[in-house]
């Protein structure tokens, strides 16, 4: 079975990070089941590999360095 992430979706209670919805897409080898989804990841399932914090701070340095360097879009 392949299964594809296509979109994470993170939800707050305040400043915390309550839980993550991982969306998916999947299929088998002949592609003759298709599925797709989300699957609910509570804090303690993501909290040891999801830095959420390294995460925001990739995103603000991009940010600055467009607005810097003019660059209108994303590729």
């Amino acid at each position: 079975m392949k299964v594809e992430i296509t979109n994470i979706n993170i939800r707050r209670e305040g400043e915390e990070t309550k839980d993550l919805q991982v969306y998916f897409t999947g299929n088998n080898g002949d592609s003759s089941i298709n599925l797709n989804g989300y699957v609910p990841l509570e804090k303690e399932e993501f909290e040891s590999f999801f830095d959420e914090q390294a995460i925001e701070d990739v995103v603000r340095q991009k940010v600055v360095e467009r607005i810097l360097n003019g660059e209108s879009s994303a590729k």
